[in-house]
């Protein structure tokens, strides 16, 4: 009995003893752990650090860079070109009558000058340009001198008189009439025609006729010159034999007048070629025409004319150059 309790009383004992060391042991465990984190200071037991936000720096907006589109081209012709003077010179005159400033008319005077300064300068280089070109010159055609275009007219005059000569040998006319004092006159002109040259013509009258004018070969209108195309007389038609015909005049005309027109109306029945028609005008070289001939393919331009200047005078001179 006495020895169970002295066993008792070791194990209150070492219970107490237990007790009384746990906090010791605590105690140590604890002062071990602030010595590993003393670099910690203050901040030793840990407590979480609050993120501190540092300002963030607004950025200024940037200037914003304005484009400055470069100044467009002026509309329209460059000033005091020809056509700048062509578009604005009558603008300047208005103003200068409108209202007479010293100032206005000054302006209006100055353009006028430059304009007339152009044109000579123009006339004065087209000189030195047609001077002896054989395409330029126009004496080649038709000279200046009296006694060259006297030979000129002759010799186109002979010409005329031998082409109408074989018109009147392959065709004949057809003269349209009424009793008018115009009418009568017309008749008189042809009558000076057949003398020259020995047409055969066919007088008919668009009005009664009396029996006397009948008997002297004059006809009475049967519908004739509707189906050919007259409207007035007196009236004029050229008319091959084989019935093709051409109306040459609907109103009274002169002599020589009648002679051109029969020239042109043959030419049109292909009653004579074009050299002979050529050939009753007082003009040399006349076969030099530029509207006839086939210049070299033309191609357009990139610059402010249609076609380059130069290109103009390559297509017609073959290249060639004075």
């Amino acid at each position: 009995m006495y020895a169970e309790a002295s066993r008792m009383r070791q194990i209150y004992t070492l219970i107490i003893g237990l007790l009384i060391a746990l906090p010791g042991l605590a105690q140590d465990s604890t002062k071990g752990r602030w010595l590993e984190g003393k670099s910690d200071g203050w901040f030793w037991y840990n407590e979480p650090e609050e993120a501190i936000e540092e300002p963030i720096e607004e950025e200024e907006p940037k200037p914003q860079t304005k484009v400055i589109s470069p100044p467009s081209a002026p509309q329209g012709p460059a000033p005091l070109s020809s056509a700048w003077i062509r578009e604005n010179m009558q603008s300047y005159l208005d103003a200068a009558i409108d209202n007479p400033t010293p100032e206005n008319v000054a302006a209006f005077l100055y353009i006028q000058r430059y304009a007339m300064d152009k044109s000579f300068a123009f006339m004065d280089a087209q000189q030195q340009v047609t001077l002896g070109h054989p395409v330029f010159d126009e004496i080649n055609r038709r000279p200046t001198a009296t006694f060259a275009n006297r030979k000129l007219d002759d010799a186109a005059s002979s010409n005329n008189r031998d082409v109408i000569s074989k018109i009147s040998s392959n065709s004949g006319l057809f003269f349209f009439f009424d009793g008018s004092e115009a009418s009568m006159a017309q008749m008189g002109v042809l009558d000076m025609l057949v003398r020259n040259h020995e047409f055969d013509i066919v007088k008919i009258s668009v009005a009664p006729i009396p029996q006397a004018l009948q008997e002297q070969g004059i006809r009475i209108d049967n519908g004739h010159g509707a189906q050919m195309g007259v409207t007035t007389v007196p009236a004029i038609v050229l008319v091959r034999p084989d019935g093709v015909f051409d109306i040459i005049s609907q109103a009274p005309v002169s002599l020589n007048d009648l002679k051109k027109r029969l020239l042109v109306g043959a030419k049109r029945l292909a009653v004579i070629s074009e050299d002979e028609f050529n050939s009753t005008r007082p003009i040399n070289n006349i076969n030099l025409n530029l509207a006839d001939s086939q210049p070299k393919a033309i191609q357009p331009s990139t610059n402010n004319l249609p076609i380059p200047a130069k290109d103009i005078v390559n297509a017609f001179s073959g290249g060639q150059t004075r």
